[in-house]
């Protein structure tokens, strides 16, 4: 590791040029490569003309998130002592205020109501202790951001609006209003702060308990596992990262929840994009079967109604299935999309010869499809399975979402939301997720800036 100030050689990277043991392990290495042109024309041949609704199945309002987080040295002279930012924003585009951003009699577009369009955007702030800072006198790291967690999850974000309730209201009534923490099938709940194994069940009412053994309290939003990947001692960006992940995801259900309760069949005129992928990953990925659970209620009771499934769509922007389109994109025709079934992902972009027997099944909700547009760009994007629960025979999931017909007309309205909102400004991008992460987003300079100060200025009264 090199001193601080200090910089590299220039001729370090020599040393591994003149190994021959360097690219003797490349050469035992497999992993994607180009395919040939006999390789790629199979694979495009399986591709198929994208569908589209007669006249295009548009919603009336579009809803777009996207997150970004920031960890911080609250001084310089402690870099490994850090607070995290976490900002996750919130879109709505009208289609009518769309149509008319731009003057037909100039072709450009208006200022004054893009301006408004940027007004409908609304971000949410969440601050979280990182390394070496304990919240609230905790007696640890862990037991601090465990405290922090519920403060934050528990607080109203929605400033009093219509239905409002706070996130770990949200993540109660996903689990049918109770939520027992640690429990599994084989041994009772287990206390997160010292592990004594105690039952801990929390409903609407009752969201906090005291461990009879040490005392520490324990909340609702231990559920979510986030502080399992807290160290006393280490970087703790990682925790940060799922953090930021579940409170996205809880967000869009927050939204639909709301709206759902309001007035369920104003849900079939709206879409909901997120950036990413419909999963969960790491400690909160059993989040996801509750997702998956509450969209097909919502769409049942839609279906009660004689109205469309709701849309909800995940756009990735890069990732291995980006790369391996990105290979494949000058052999494909325009206009042409592929169910990213287990075969072709294991076969043509994990390469992998002991493959699960349903990919995603522990951090899933939605399915991936390539989409290359009219216009020759080209989508990774994902609609959640038509689906309450996963069956107990993954294959048989497996077999199951990659079938079509069980997204009914899902597919052909993401395909025409993607057509009609692609954007020429980025790669693979469409208009209101770069709305979306916009505001979202936390710029080094002069956004990552300001947040040095506020942690610095906020923490360092003792220093």
């Amino acid at each position: 590791m090199p001193y601080k100030g200090e910089t590299a050689g220039k001729g370090g990277h020599a040393d591994f040029v003149r190994n021959p043991d360097v690219q003797a392990f490349l050469d035992e290495c497999d992993y994607m490569r180009p395919p040939s042109d006999s390789e790629a024309n199979a694979m495009a041949a399986t591709f198929f003309a994208a569908p589209a609704g007669i006249p295009s199945e548009l919603p009336r309002y579009v809803v777009a998130s996207d997150a970004s987080k920031s960890d911080t040295p609250i001084n310089d002279k402690l870099p490994s002592t850090q607070v995290g930012f976490i900002k996750v924003s919130q879109v709505l585009i009208g289609m009518d205020s769309y149509a008319e951003l731009v003057d037909p009699r100039s072709r450009f577009v208006d200022p004054f109501k893009a301006a408004e369009m940027h007004r409908n955007a609304d971000a949410l702030t969440f601050t979280l202790p990182g390394s070496n800072v304990r919240f609230q006198g905790a007696k640890s790291v862990k037991d601090g951001f465990r405290r922090a967690v519920f403060k934050q999850l528990s607080a109203d974000r929605t400033r009093g609006g219509p239905n409002h309730a706070a996130l770990s209201t949200v993540l109660l009534d996903i689990n049918d209003g109770e939520i027992r923490v640690g429990h599994t099938a084989s041994r009772a709940g287990q206390c997160p702060s010292c592990g004594a194994e105690h039952e801990f069940t929390f409903s609407a009412s009752v969201q906090r308990k005291n461990c009879p053994t040490c005392d520490e309290t324990v909340f609702v939003t231990d559920w979510l596992r986030l502080h399992e990947d807290i160290s006393d001692f280490g970087n703790n960006a990682s925790a940060m990262t799922r953090m930021m992940n579940a409170i996205e995801h809880l967000l869009m259900v927050a939204l639909i929840q709301q709206v759902f309760i309001a007035d369920p069949r104003a849900l079939g005129r709206m879409a909901f994009v997120m950036d990413g992928p419909l999963a969960i990953f790491g400690q909160p990925a059993k989040l996801h079967a509750r997702i998956m659970a509450f969209l097909a209620k919502v769409n049942a009771r839609l279906r009660d109604l004689d109205q469309e499934a709701i849309l909800v769509v995940g756009l990735q922007k890069t990732g291995d299935v980006m790369d391996h389109a990105n290979l494949l994109n000058r052999f494909l025709p325009n206009g042409v999309m592929r169910i990213l079934d287990d075969d072709y992902r294991y076969r043509y972009i994990k390469g992998s010869d002991s493959p699960a027997e349903n990919f995603g099944h522990e951090t899933y909700y939605g399915q991936d499809f390539l989409f290359k547009t009219e216009k020759g760009r080209i989508f990774n994007f994902a609609v959640p399975y038509p689906f309450a629960v996963k069956s107990g025979d993954p294959k048989k999931f497996s077999s199951a979402k990659a079938e079509l017909r069980n997204y009914g007309s899902l597919i052909a309205r993401a395909c025409d939301l993607i057509r009609h909102f692609e954007l020429d400004l980025y790669e693979s991008a469409i208009v209101p997720v770069a709305l979306a992460h916009r505001h979202a987003s936390i710029s080094i300079v002069p956004g990552g800036k300001v947040l040095d100060i506020i942690a610095k200025t906020g923490l360092n009264k003792n220093l």
